[in-house]
C-alpha cells in the first residue's frame, strides 16, 4: 500500500508540474488573443503583433503582468493614418473579475509604460493638403521643425497671387493641430486676411482615443511624424 500511495503522490506531483508548464505557455496566449481581440474591436490596424510576459505565467490568471507590448500597423484616427504604434507597459495589474466574467481587460495599475505613434510624411500632407481651406494647386514642405504650404489663393476674385502658409505641430489640451504662425500672398502680409489663416487646424483629438491617455510630444524625423502618448489610469 505504502508503493502504492507513493507512486499515486509522484503522479499527482506530475499532474501539477504538467500543468504549471503548460499554464506557461497556454496562459499567455489566452491573455494576447484577448488583447488583440479589443485593439481589433477599438483600432482596427491592418496587423497587429502582442506579446504578454509574467514568471509565473499563473499570476496572469489572478490579473498580474509583468509586461506587455506590442505593434500595430495602419491605424485610421479621425482622418489621418497612423503607419504604426508601438506600445510597451510594465507592472499591470487587471481586474480578475472582469477577466474572468466577462473576458474585459479593464487595468486597474500599471508601472513604466508608453505609446507612440508614427505618421509618414506622405500621410501628414495628404491631411494638410484635404483640409485646409483656400490653397490651390496645393504643396506641402515638412522639415524638423517646420512646415509649409504653399499654393495659388483667388479670394472673391480681388485678390489672388501665390500664397505661403508657415508654421508647426503643437501639442494642445491633447489635440495635435498644425499651428500656422505666418501667411502671405505674393510676399505680403494682408491685415484681416492674415488673421483667418492663422488659426489652429486639428489634426486629432486624443481625448477620443480609445483610452484614456495623455499625448506628451511629436516630433518629426526622417520623414516621420513620431506621437509620444502616455496611458492613464482613471
Amino acid at each position: 500500500v505504502g508503493a502504492i500511495m507513493k507512486k499515486f503522490l509522484l503522479f499527482i506531483v506530475f499532474l501539477i508540474i504538467i500543468c504549471l508548464v503548460g499554464a506557461q505557455f497556454v496562459v499567455p496566449k489566452y491573455m494576447e488573443s484577448l488583447v488583440e481581440s479589443e485593439i481589433d474591436t477599438s483600432l482596427q490596424p491592418s496587423s497587429q503583433t502582442v506579446v504578454i510576459e509574467s514568471t509565473p505565467a499563473f499570476k496572469l490568471v489572478y490579473g498580474q503582468a509583468d509586461r506587455v507590448a506590442g505593434t500595430l500597423e495602419n491605424v485610421k484616427l479621425g482622418k489621418l493614418n497612423f503607419s504604426s504604434f508601438h506600445y510597451e507597459a510594465n507592472n499591470i495589474v487587471i481586474n480578475p473579475i472582469s477577466l474572468i466574467a466577462s473576458h474585459e481587460v479593464d487595468v486597474l495599475s500599471l508601472g513604466p509604460s508608453y505609446v507612440e505613434g508614427v505618421v509618414l510624411e506622405d500621410d501628414l500632407k495628404n491631411f494638410l493638403l484635404q483640409n485646409t481651406e483656400g490653397l490651390q494647386d496645393a504643396n506641402v514642405r515638412i522639415n524638423n521643425d517646420h512646415i509649409t504650404l504653399t499654393g495659388t489663393v483667388n479670394i472673391m476674385g480681388s485678390l489672388k497671387g501665390q500664397a505661403s502658409l508657415e508654421g508647426s505641430l503643437q501639442l494642445k489640451d491633447n489635440v495635435l493641430s498644425f499651428a500656422p504662425s505666418r501667411f502671405t500672398v505674393s510676399g505680403l502680409t494682408i491685415a484681416g486676411i492674415t488673421s483667418q489663416q492663422l488659426q489652429p487646424i486639428s489634426i486629432y483629438d486624443f481625448n477620443n482615443f480609445p483610452v484614456p491617455v495623455k499625448a506628451e510630444s511629436v516630433t518629426v524625423e526622417k520623414g516621420e511624424i513620431h506621437i509620444k502618448i502616455k496611458p492613464v489610469i482613471n
